[in-house]
């Protein structure tokens, strides 16, 4: 058994609450209150609660880390399907109402990968790793390649190019180097994998080589696997580079469902498809590519970690990539469990988590659903006491995650319009097997995340907050969402709060054949505790949300953040000031809202028709930070406040519109955008106002 005991820390927990609830009834009972919650809801609260925690098991994450570990499970393979099937029975068991939905969705598959160095040597480069020990069905392992990469047969002169950046390549050209008709050689890191072939793409390059360097994730952070959790000279991260900064999901019908019926591009169309051909490699395999290379020697922050200087080249090394990728209909399985609600079913809090992986995605993300799973479970003994959520619960399990957001995607642009009308949160779980936490979300459910935290025990720091602190140096608070992971269909296109918590170990297993379960048990997290402490702690925050008589979203901080926003724009030169005003008058009339919601579940009473008016003004806000026209150049995405950069990968660009179109030296549009963003502040005023 694991040293930590929770049944002890989780008696304690409720020892402490009972205890201040008998002691001096009135105070401690109004002590106890949660936010949005009457006094004597909150009692009941704590204690459905208490009972969710005390079903949440390492070892049953453990058990079913191990089956869903036993083999690979690449989108539209044997083994995502059988994974998908393994996970509805599971859910079947424990008595929910569980099914797939299903989608097909042009996706690539690849027949070949052969990459060689072709100058001053010949050399076959390696495009898949080495078996360990206890790996099973590593023959249906994909081989190291980048989904969504065209086919192409290419040979070219190598140039490296650092990240591959914009600023990396116009370091280049102040250093003479030309990259037109060469093959970049780019190392993983910095930013999304598809903005290093945008990039490249975009400065005339004929092909891309991604490897990762030993300084951002291998030898040099620390021992290397089997001996620690960095990655060894083999490994190979896999990856899609799919434009997702333009739209994720299927790239045949990007704002619809992939389902039958509906209209398809033709691929010449779909803007999110890269155009020249791109493959990962190890970087045991680019060792020799860069040991060769001349031309410049690299600015000192372009110096990796292996033993030599390097240099930008071009030449003399040469490379050839002979792709051989086919395009075809993928299918897509997604699992999917649905608690209606007693009260207000139509009003739903999804929590999803994707359950594909590259090769055997033990933490990536067999994890993120092994603790979804367990909310489930924790869920389904609550059901079994008789209790009903007031609000309809959805646990999703997501399908070609991997490949571009595609069971996410599909799923939420089918049920569009019943997410618009009616979820009020979608609560996102990628990554849960580590050490140390960490959150993201949109502003409104900052102070909600942050509270759960410190109510749910952690192994190693007493709470989750407490781990929280430690592992951020200070007073913690939550990252903001930008795109790759399965919230962005949800918060970027159609406007709905959205949050994602995890734990994480430093490692460098990444989308590589490593990233199995003798990794996770004995370096990421040994006992599997910290997948149940994810569990809790998303679970609890969910509950909030779902049983809450006022929904405890703050929209008053919100309205600060944008404020902070709007003052960097300024900073570049764009007059700012009647936006600003309109967010300061969203800030007071939200701080009026909150102000309220807790002088009326303070009462004796709780008058419904009220309560109803203040949940739909709270449900309504974030989708009033919508622009249906979607942004400038991509209008899948509809978020003014937050949404991916084109350059900036993964990482959230605030006031995207805005700031892109000034990035650009468009101040024209950026005007026009910030206009409408005014529009939208004053709407979500408007809201607040009306139920405060």
């Amino acid at each position: 058994m694991h040293p930590w005991t929770r049944a002890s820390a989780l008696g304690i927990a409720a020892t402490t609450v009972i205890s201040l609830l008998v002691a001096t009834p009135a105070t401690a009972a109004e002590q106890n209150k949660l936010p949005g919650f009457t006094v004597q809801h909150s009692a009941a609260q704590r204690a459905l609660e208490q009972k969710f925690l005390q079903a949440i098991d390492p070892a049953q994450a453990r058990e079913l880390s191990t089956v869903l570990s036993e083999r690979p499970r690449l989108v539209g393979t044997d083994g995502a399907r059988w994974g998908a099937e393994y996970s509805r029975a599971k859910l079947r068991e424990w008595g929910l109402d569980a099914n797939l939905r299903d989608y097909s969705v042009y996706g690539s598959v690849p027949k070949n990968i052969d990459v060689r160095m072709t100058a001053p040597q010949q050399r076959q480069l390696e495009v898949m790793e080495h078996p360990y020990p206890g790996q099973q069905h590593l023959d249906e392992a994909v081989v190291g390649y980048n989904a969504y990469s065209p086919a192409g047969d290419v040979t070219g002169k190598v140039v490296y190019a650092n990240y591959g950046l914009p600023e990396d390549y116009q370091k280049l050209a102040e250093l003479g180097v030309d990259v037109r008709d060469k093959v970049v050689l780019v190392r993983y890191g910095n930013s999304f994998r598809g903005v290093k072939s945008k990039v490249a793409e975009e400065h005339g390059a004929k092909g891309v080589l991604i490897y990762s360097d030993p300084a951002d994730d291998g030898f040099v952070r620390g021992p290397v696997y089997p001996n620690g959790p960095w990655r060894p000279a083999d490994a190979i991260q896999r990856g899609s580079v799919q434009y997702i900064f333009n739209y994720p999901g299927d790239p045949l019908t990007p704002g619809e469902p992939s389902v039958p019926g509906t209209d398809r591009l033709d691929p010449a169309d779909a803007r999110n498809l890269p155009r020249i051909p791109t493959t990962p490699i190890s970087y045991g395999q680019a060792e020799p590519l860069l040991k060769a290379l001349a031309g410049p020697s690299v600015p000192k922050n372009w110096q990796g970690g292996l033993n030599f200087g390097y240099h930008v080249g071009p030449g003399p090394t040469e490379a050839r990539l002979n792709l051989d990728i086919d395009y075809e209909q993928l299918p897509v399985h997604d699992v999917v469990a649905e608690i209606k609600g007693s009260t207000h079913p139509e009003q739903k809090v999804i929590i999803g988590a994707h359950q594909d992986a590259w090769v055997y995605g033990t933490n990536d993300n067999t994890s993120g659903w092994v603790s979804a799973m367990q909310i489930a479970y924790g869920l389904s003994q609550l059901l079994k006491t008789g209790w009903r959520p007031q609000r309809t619960i959805v646990i999703a399990g997501w399908d070609g995650e991997e490949y571009g957001l595609l069971g996410s995607t599909e799923w939420a642009e089918q049920h569009r319009f019943d997410l618009l009308t009616g979820a009020v949160s979608y609560l996102n779980m990628d990554g849960t097997a580590g050490k140390d936490f960490s959150a993201a979300a949109v502003p409104s459910l900052d102070d909600l995340v942050t509270a759960v935290t410190k109510d749910v025990p952690d192994p190693d720091h007493g709470t989750v907050y407490a781990n929280w602190v430690a592992a951020t140096g200070g007073k913690p608070k939550p990252g903001r969402l930008g795109s790759g992971s399965d919230y962005t269909a949800f918060l970027d296109h159609l406007g709905i709060s959205s949050a994602g918590v995890g734990f994480d170990s430093g490692s460098g297993e990444y989308h590589s054949t490593i990233d199995d379960l003798d990794m996770t048990e004995r370096f990421l997290d040994p006992g599997f505790v910290h997948h149940s402490a994810a569990a809790e702690t998303t679970g609890l925050v969910g509950l909030r949300l779902t049983e809450a008589d006022v929904l405890p979203m703050n929209y008053s901080g919100y309205a600060t953040a944008v404020q902070g926003y709007l003052g960097e724009v300024a900073k570049r030169g764009l007059d700012v000031s009647s936006a600003v005003r309109a967010a300061q008058e969203w800030q007071r009339a939200a701080g009026r809202l909150e102000n309220a919601r807790e002088q009326l579940t303070s009462g004796a009473n709780l008058p419904p028709s009220r309560a109803d008016r203040m949940n739909r003004a709270l449900l309504w806000q974030e989708r009033s930070l919508t622009n249906p026209l979607g942004l400038p150049g991509r209008d899948w995405y509809k978020h003014q406040v937050y949404a991916p950069g084109e350059y900036t990968g993964y990482a959230s660009q605030p006031l995207p519109a805005i700031n892109a179109a000034l990035d650009k030296g468009d101040r024209a549009t950026a005007q026009r955008y910030l206009s409408t963003l005014t529009l939208s502040l004053y709407a979500a005023t408007a809201l607040a106002r009306t139920s405060g």
